[in-house]
């Protein structure tokens, strides 16, 4: 009988004649890569075991790091670098852990631990949050929330639960929302650096970063409704979630002060006994909890976590449902998974394409826009697949604008949730001269144009003042990309040009107010649209066939030879310097994202709303 203990025991033994072999390797480096090897062959093939769930199990799962839509290319290599960056949590994987569960008969709670958990876009984590609240309906089974401490975005999930656990020196923080950007204008003032905007639709304010001191009024009046909205929601979904009055978590908020006061500062105190958690233990003690509720003779107590519970689960079904995730910047080019490369997702809808079986196809799009080319590219390879009369649904995420919704447009049906940021139909460009700057630190650039456009749009970069007629070229260019949004928008929505207008100049939705304006079908999750396929391709029987990038193995290995110089870096981290330091690097480093072949731009920089 074939045991894990009994292949443990002839590794042993293989692993004692590798290592007489290994010895015989003359460098240290080739001795020491060798073995690194046969660990990542070792833990492989481990990795493909099924694990033996016994009854009263609980499942645990740790949300550590960051809600991601599509996570980074990750390999075994990683097991053996210290990353700087945070740990990424894919929604999706957390979706099918929570459902299979649903169904296992030996899964007896869910217990979810948010102690380490730093947020994502509102409809993320409340997709989540729906997820585990179908759970304990369908099943009657329980959930557990624990943590040192809650933040905002860690209590929406932890709402859900039957019992709400927090450390007896934590507490929970609700802060309601802000909506703050870096302003550079006064800096490029400074080093004589003009800025030349060019944008159609009076809330495009992407770039307005570079051109203003402060936040517009248009901008503001946006920002104020697509915010209010969404908290509008999140606060009404914890009340109901917590069975708490009609406004008492807003009241919570803007009297926190004199409530932490009256509880002698003590925050855990004051959640308890607002009626935010159950009870409050130390770590050993929620341990123990934990113990007795899920006794295990051999470890603390009887749990499985995430990666050893999810397993794909076989199907034989011929008919093909795709999937194809469009998630962060989209950008022209080959980029890296969890980019929006415009190649590599026209690349993977031409391989759906070509799947013989497939019936349906929906997009996860979890964007704000980016390059206006790449966008293109993607909508054209969607308009083949429409051409073969296989619909399209499209599965909002978080944010699904500019260019985002420049490619959903004209799909067969369109999905958001309540706080998806979507719209912001609009183009932008943006050109920087830096004439005067160049002078100052004796810089001077001379040469031969053979025409006033010879040196192109110099990657928005100019040592020389851009003529008008150059000028004129890119006002136009925006302004027929414009008349072509709302083109496509109008077709795809059968909507008049001029409806499409009066909603469109760069404005910012909601997904809700994007239902009321004709922008989306419905208000439903991931799960829906799976089900809105099935039912436009009219079968019963289906299988998901997720069509993914590959990971790249030159970036993994480039990574793993310079790990002797990377450090790990506290994303807890609120010092004051610290952060202003971060908010200003991300301003500059904005343009990270703009390599658009031509300049120009649908882009929602103002759409990330994050917990």
């Amino acid at each position: 009988m074939i045991t894990l203990k009994n292949i443990a025991r002839n590794l042993f033994k293989a692993l004692k004649w590798l290592w007489i072999l290994i010895s015989y390797i003359p460098t240290f480096f080739v001795r020491t890569l060798t073995v690194l090897v046969i660990i990542l062959i070792i833990f492989n093939y481990f990795s493909k075991f099924t694990p033996n769930i016994k009854t009263g199990t609980a499942l645990l799962i740790k949300m550590d790091g960051i809600l991601v839509e599509q996570a980074k290319s990750k390999s075994s290599f990683d097991l053996f670098i210290q990353s700087s960056d945070p740990k990424e949590i894919e929604i999706n994987k957390i979706i099918k852990a929570i459902k299979i569960a649903e169904s296992d008969k030996n899964i007896e709670s869910i217990v979810i631990d948010l102690s380490d958990f730093i947020g994502g876009y509102p409809s993320d984590i409340i997709y989540i949050s729906d997820t585990l609240l179908k759970f304990k309906k369908n099943t009657k089974k329980s959930i557990i929330a624990i943590a040192d401490y809650y933040s905002q975005s860690s209590y929406i999930l932890a709402s859900t639960a039957d019992e709400i656990i927090v450390n007896r020196n934590g507490g929970v923080s609700l802060y309601g929302w802000s909506s703050k950007r870096v302003f550079v204008k006064n800096l490029l003032d400074k080093l004589d650096i003009e800025v030349i905007q060019f944008s159609k639709g009076e809330y495009k304010s992407a770039t307005e970063i570079f051109t203003e001191e402060s936040m517009t009024d248009v901008s503001k009046e946006a920002i104020v409704k697509l915010q209010s909205s969404i908290w509008e929601f999140t606060s009404n979904l914890i009340e109901k979630n917590r069975n708490l009055e009609t406004g008492k978590i807003n009241f919570y908020i803007e009297n926190i002060d004199i409530l932490a006061e009256d509880s002698n500062f003590d925050f855990a105190n004051l959640a308890l006994n607002y009626g935010l958690v159950d009870s409050l233990k130390t770590r050993s003690e929620t341990e123990q909890y934990l113990s007795d509720k899920f006794p295990h003779p051999k470890q603390d107590w009887r749990y499985i976590n995430l990666d050893q519970y999810l397993k794909t689960e076989p199907n034989n079904s011929e008919n093909v449902i795709g999937v194809i995730t469009v998630a962060g910047t989209i950008m022209d080019g080959n980029q890296p998974r969890g980019i929006a490369g415009g190649e590599n997702i026209s690349l993977l809808i031409k391989n759906a394409r070509k799947e013989k079986n497939l019936k349906a196809l929906v997009l996860r799009v979890n964007t704000p826009g980016g390059s206006a080319f790449a966008s293109e590219l993607i909508r054209e390879e969607l308009i083949e697949i429409k051409n073969l009369e296989i619909p399209i649904i499209v599965s909002m995420g978080g944010v699904a604008a500019s260019g985002g919704y420049w490619i959903a447009a004209e799909t067969d049906f369109i999905f958001a949730h309540e706080t998806t940021v979507t719209g912001s139909i609009g183009v932008a460009a943006i050109l920087f001269n830096a004439q005067e700057t160049a002078k100052k630190i004796g810089i001077n650039e001379d040469g031969i144009e053979k025409t006033p456009f010879s040196s192109g749009l110099n990657s928005g970069l100019f040592l020389t003042t851009p003529s008008d007629r150059l000028i004129n070229l890119i006002q136009g260019s925006v302004d027929r990309l414009y008349d072509n949004f709302i083109g496509i928008v109008s077709r795809g929505r059968n909507l008049s040009p001029d409806q499409v207008n009066n909603i469109a100049r760069g404005r910012v939705w909601s997904g809700s107010d994007a239902l009321n304006k004709g922008l989306v079908d419905a208000i439903g999750s991931f799960d829906d649209a799976i089900n809105k396929a099935k039912d436009l391709a009219n079968i019963e029987d289906y299988k998901i066939k997720i069509f993914d990038q590959k990971r790249n193995d030159y970036t993994i290995l480039k990574k793993f030879f310079g790990l002797m110089s990377i450090q790990e870096r506290d994303y807890y981290n609120k010092n004051l310097l610290y952060n202003l330091k971060n908010d200003f690097l991300n301003t500059i480093n904005w343009s990270e994202n703009l390599n658009d072949p031509d300049n120009l731009y649908f882009l929602c920089d103002e759409c990330i709303v994050k917990y």
